[in-house]
C-alpha cells in the first residue's frame, strides 16, 4: 500500500473525526448552529473526496477492483455512510443526524485500522474471489448495509423526538451488545458459544424492552416536526437500501450457481441476508399500510440494523462458519 494511498484515507479518517466534532459543537453553541452544520459537512465532503480517491489509487495499485477483503469492505461501508448523508442532508435538514453519520464512518475507519496488517496489504485474490461477479455482487450490498444504517441512525432520532427516551436507552444497549460482540470476535479468542450468546440475547433484550417502554414520553423533549421529518428520512432511506439488497441477493444466487452448482445452498450468510431482506420488507409493507405508529417502525428499523451487522460482519466474527467463511482473517 503506497504511501499515497495511506495519506488519503487517513485524510478520510480524520475528517470524519473532525466532522463529528464539528457537529456537535453546533449543538452547544446554537447562535453559530448553522454555520457550524454547513461546516461540519464541508468537512465530510472534503472526507468523502478523500476517500474516493483512496479507492480508486488502491484498485490501480492492485490491478483489480478493489473489495476483496474486510479492510477493504469497511472503506467502501465509510465511503457509502459519508455519501449517504451527504445525499440525504441535500433533500432535508438534518443538522442532528450529522454527528451520527460521521461518528460511524469514524468507528468503522478506526476498526479497519485495527485489523491485521495482512488485511491493509494489496494481496492476490483467493481463489473463491476470481470472477467478474466480485464487482457486480458485492458494491450494491456494501451500499445498501449503509443506507439500512443511515435509516436505523434516523429512528434513533426519531425516537428522541418523540421524547421516547427510554425506548431509546434500551435499543442503545442492544446495539452496544451487538458490536461488542463483533469486536471481541474480531480481536479477541474470545468462545464463540459466549459471542453469539451475547450478540442474539443483548439484541432481542434490548429491543423487547425498548418496544415495552414505548409508551413512557418525555413530553418535554416532544418536538412533532422533528420526528415526523426522521420518520420520513428512515424510510427514504430504506427504500434505496432495499433495492440495492435485492440486487445483492439476486446476483449473489447467480455467482453461486457460476462457482458451486446451485443457486442457494442455506449458508448461514445467504439465510441471514434473507432475514434482513424479509425484516425490511415487513417495515416497507406497516409503512405503506400504516399498520405502525412511527416509533414501533423506528424499533423495526433499528432491528434491521443490527440484522445488518450480522449479515455483514458476525458471520466471519462470530463463528457461524458456512461457505462464506473465506472472509474470516483469524
Amino acid at each position: 500500500m503506497s504511501d499515497f494511498q495511506v495519506a488519503l484515507t487517513n485524510t478520510a479518517g480524520i475528517s470524519s473525526v473532525v466532522s463529528f466534532w464539528v457537529f456537535v459543537s453546533s449543538n452547544a453553541l446554537n447562535r453559530k448552529r448553522e454555520i457550524l452544520v454547513k461546516l461540519a459537512q464541508g468537512v465530510m465532503v472534503i472526507g468523502f473526496a478523500a476517500l474516493t480517491a483512496a479507492i480508486v489509487t488502491r484498485g490501480i495499485e492492485a490491478g483489480r477492483f478493489p473489495l476483496a477483503n474486510l479492510y477493504e469492505s469497511l472503506l467502501w461501508f465509510a465511503w457509502a455512510i459519508m455519501g449517504g448523508y451527504l445525499l440525504i442532508s441535500r433533500a432535508y435538514d438534518l443538522k442532528q443526524l450529522g454527528w451520527l453519520a460521521s461518528l460511524t464512518a469514524a468507528t468503522f475507519f478506526l476498526y479497519g485500522s485495527w485489523l491485521p496488517a495482512g488485511q491493509h496489504e494489496i494481496k492476490p485474490l483467493v481463489p473463491a474471489l476470481v470472477s467478474y461477479w466480485r464487482q457486480i455482487h458485492v458494491p450494491p450490498l456494501i451500499v445498501s448495509y449503509a443506507m439500512f444504517f443511515i435509516s436505523g441512525l434516523s429512528a434513533f432520532m426519531q425516537l428522541w423526538s418523540a421524547g421516547r427516551m427510554a425506548a431509546i436507552y434500551f435499543a442503545i444497549g442492544a446495539l452496544v451488545a451487538g458490536l461488542s460482540a463483533i469486536g471481541l470476535g474480531t480481536f479477541t479468542d474470545v468462545n464463540t458459544f459466549f459471542l453469539q450468546a451475547l450478540f442474539v440475547g443483548g439484541s432481542l433484550a434490548g429491543l423487547t424492552a425498548s418496544w415495552l417502554s414505548l409508551g413512557k414520553i418525555d413530553t418535554k423533549r416532544v418536538n412533532t416536526s422533528r420526528a415526523e421529518l426522521y420518520d420520513e428520512v428512515v424510510y427514504r432511506s430504506i427504500m434505496i437500501g432495499f433495492p440495492l439488497l435485492t440486487i445483492g441477493i439476486i446476483t449473489g444466487g447467480l455467482w453461486a450457481n457460476h462457482a458451486w452448482g446451485t443457486y442457494w445452498s442455506w449458508d448461514p450468510k445467504e439465510s441471514m441476508a434473507l432475514a434482513t431482506w424479509l425484516g425490511y420488507a415487513a417495515y416497507i409493507h406497516l409503512r405503506i399500510h400504516h399498520e405502525c405508529s412511527a416509533e414501533k417502525l423506528s424499533l423495526v428499523s433499528i432491528g434491521g440494523m443490527l440484522l445488518t451487522v450480522l449479515t455483514y460482519l458476525g458471520f466471519n466474527s462470530l463463528g457461524f462458519g458456512g461457505l462464506h467463511s473465506y472472509g474470516k482473517f483469524k
